[in-house]
């Protein structure tokens, strides 16, 4: 098993705790009270044990019990077809990955690269113009905001903008700092990303946060950077679709 920080084991397994309501050695399904309407189901595949975690509310475990053939044969594809007929819509997965222990402990040993800084308020008008070089489809799936939590760019030898990430944190409880990243496709290859994100997981770390880094799971780009940066794969997790989308 990959040696991952206990913060990222005891964040999912309280995410996914609760009353058990079925358990078998693929799937496990819990019924937790904490779960909201918005956050109302949960799916995590866990890539060290290929096992199935669902976390249902209440309300759905309620209409859950009343279908005998869920009951009877409680499989993946049939609670997923169930809580389509509950009007219960998941958003594509996403893929987690987080650093090792040991990765986390060579990136603290990093000396601090001179093209990567923080960006501030200040940086506002290189912000907006560096977000106007790339798609909205782009920039809605990078996430990438000024008045995050710690915000970084890297610059190209002639003092250019080329890559942009951002970080906040992603549980009031348990510190991890979810990551967002983009670099126009123009520059990309160039290893830019990978300079500009060793240095936000070393802020991270030094501020005590465990780095999350996600992507959807066909993003090859993504799914690359997180290779060359020595990230696990921890799971791939969905969660309900917004009512408003």
């Amino acid at each position: 098993m990959p040696n991952f920080s206990p913060v990222i084991t005891d964040y999912w397994r309280a995410a996914f705790g609760g009353e058990p309501l079925h358990s078998n050695e693929y799937l496990t399904t819990t019924v937790n009270p904490d779960l909201d309407h918005d956050d109302r189901v949960a799916v995590l595949w866990t890539a060290d044990d290929d096992r199935i975690s669902i976390a249902i509310s209440p309300a759905v475990a309620l209409a859950l019990t009343k279908n005998v053939a869920v009951l009877a044969n409680s499989t993946e594809t049939n609670i997923r077809a169930a809580l389509t007929t509950q009007g219960v819509v998941l958003n594509g997965a996403d893929n987690v990955f987080y650093l090792t222990e040991s990765v986390a402990d060579d990136i603290l040993g990093d000396t601090a690269p001179t093209n990567v800084r923080q960006l501030i308020d200040a940086d506002g008008d290189m912000f907006a113009a560096f977000k106007a070089t790339v798609s909205e489809e782009d920039w809605d799936g990078a996430y990438v905001e000024l008045d995050h939590w710690a915000v970084f760019g890297a610059f190209d030898e002639h003092e250019r903008l080329v890559s942009i990430g951002s970080m906040y944190p992603w549980d009031d409880e348990f510190p991890l700092a979810d990551v967002g990243v983009l670099t126009p496709s123009s520059v990309r290859g160039r290893g830019h990303a990978k300079t500009l994100v060793r240095a936000m997981f070393r802020h991270a770390l030094n501020e005590g946060y465990e780095p999350q880094y996600r992507c959807q799971l066909d993003n090859a780009a993504s799914i690359q950077l997180a290779a060359s940066l020595g990230l696990r794969l921890f799971g791939r997790w969905e969660t309900v679709m917004p009512d408003d989308e």
